[in-house]
């Protein structure tokens, strides 16, 4: 009894083992079947036709390259780089072959990129020019007091430079012997004069006038002032000192003499320098001076004076150009009734410059200059961007830039991240020299050069034209045949 009951329960977990491992080998199968259906006989399941219909069909492959070697690694077939790497299969576009040059980006990815467009306008330019530069003293208000008569000061009265001094002010005495012997002169032919008037003989009277004429002519190119010629005149009398006075207002500059000092003629005793207009002597570079003219308006602001403008204009334009900074110097005169600029002064100038009515512009950021030229990329559509080579002008205000040709107004041009497209463009463009071209078959054209498609494995060995002898082909002559023994060497 105890055996059959022994027996029941053997077979009872025989049985139920041998479900349990059939089930699990069942689950298996069902779930390794395509679309999670058991396959049926004679065809597949409703899930794995459709998951057929829907698959993606394949892309055509361009060619073959390892990206860490470069264009020279690009084949027509799959292979190994010169490094020792699988070639990496690259696709063709699905829109169609692209241009080389044109780069497409993932509309997704061109915010993630930064790249920023902007639109091409037509419109006025506009740059007004800003130049540093410096106060100095306009020439035709300096003043010099040269002595044309040699002799001695008698008395100084201007001593200290940057003097202030007004117009007709005693400046010093001078004794020169031929001023006074002049003097003299004068003294005679007045008396000569007076007593020819006193008789009937008009041609003599005419004598002595045109004696006393030539005389004062003479006194006046020495230097002599008219109210002491007309005093000695007058007085008949010749003075020992002359005196001599400022010709204008101003500041004293220079005095090279002193106190009884000893002057020759020709010799410059001092200078006086007029402030009442001054010069502003700017310096602006070569882009700047196109738009520079005669006769425009300036303002210009003083570190010394905040808030206070002062107008002027242009007058005067350097025809030469500094060969060290490569700047050209323009003058401007400003008006200085105020006495408040100084010569040496550090200035700004702001110059009104004369706009360019109407042109096409478009942002100065989205021209990359290429050492020979100047390019830009023009937005076809979303993602697709194209190289186009511009020319462009003067330079204006807010960041635009003048384009003679390669643009039209409308068009978008890249602002941001241009130079990433800039890489991405250039390697298209080598890429497109080494791609292997296609038969309409869709095989690999035969390259003309082995180094630019695959690199050859096996060398095959030249053909010599000397014949061997029967006997060298048998015995393995060392060196001689196809055939050698290793044992030779």
């Amino acid at each position: 009894m105890v055996r059959r009951i022994l027996l029941m329960i053997f077979l009872v977990l025989a049985v139920g083992g041998g479900g349990f491992f059939a089930g699990l080998f069942l689950a298996g199968r069902f779930a390794a079947a395509p679309g999670g259906a058991v396959r049926t006989v004679g065809g597949q399941s409703a899930a794995a036709a459709g998951k057929k219909s829907t698959a993606k069909p394949r892309r055509k492959i361009l060619y073959w390259w390892d990206p860490m070697v470069g264009p020279s690694s690009i084949s027509p077939r799959p292979g190994l780089s010169s490094m020792g790497m699988p070639l990496i299969p690259v696709y063709a576009p699905i829109s169609g072959a692209s241009v080389a040059g044109q780069v497409r980006v993932n509309p997704a990815m061109v915010q993630d990129m930064g790249i920023q467009t902007a639109r091409v306008t037509l419109g006025p330019l506009i740059h007004p020019v800003r130049a540093v530069g410096y106060l100095r003293v306009a020439a035709p208000q300096r003043y010099s007091i040269t002595i044309r008569a040699g002799g001695w000061i008698g008395k100084l009265y201007a001593t200290t430079n940057g003097t202030e001094v007004r117009k007709g002010q005693r400046l010093f005495t001078l004794y020169s012997p031929r001023i006074v012997t002049a003097e003299d002169e004068l003294v005679a032919a007045q008396k000569s004069l007076r007593a020819a008037r006193k008789t009937a003989i008009r041609a003599a009277a005419n004598d002595a006038r045109e004696l006393v004429r030539s005389v004062e002519l003479r006194l006046a190119y020495l230097g002599v002032s008219n109210a002491q010629i007309k005093q000695v005149a007058k007085t008949l009398r010749a003075s020992t000192y002359v005196d001599f006075y400022s010709p204008a207002d101003g500041v004293l500059r220079d005095v090279k003499v002193r106190q009884k000092s000893r002057l020759n003629a020709g010799a410059t005793a001092l200078r006086i320098e007029n402030f009442s207009t001054l010069w502003l002597d700017s310096y602006v570079y070569e882009n700047q001076l196109p738009w520079i003219r005669m006769g425009q308006r300036v303002t210009a602001t003083i570190a010394a004076f905040p808030g206070k403008t002062f107008s002027g204009k242009i007058i005067f334009i350097s025809p030469y150009e500094n060969l060290y900074n490569h700047t050209t110097t323009i003058r401007m005169v400003l008006d200085n009734s105020s006495h408040k600029l100084r010569p040496g002064m550090y200035a700004l100038a702001d110059i009104r410059t004369e706009p360019v009515v109407r042109t096409i512009l478009a942002p100065r950021r989205a021209v990359i200059n290429t050492g020979t030229g100047e390019l830009t990329f023009v937005e076809i559509s979303r993602g697709h961007f194209d190289p186009v080579t511009v020319k462009t002008g003067l330079r204006g205000d807010h960041g635009l830039v003048q384009v003679l040709s390669g643009l039209g107004p409308g068009q978008r041009v890249v602002t941001s991240g241009q130079f990433m497209i800039d890489v991405e463009s250039q390697l298209n463009q080598i890429k497109a020299r080494f791609m292997p071209k296609f038969t309409p078959a869709g095989k690999p054209a035969k390259a003309k050069s082995a180094a630019i498609t695959e690199p050859a494995t096996k060398r095959s060995r030249p053909k010599s034209n000397m014949k061997m002898p029967p006997a060298a082909k048998t015995k393995g002559i060392k060196g001689i045949g196809p055939r050698h023994d290793p044992k030779n060497y």
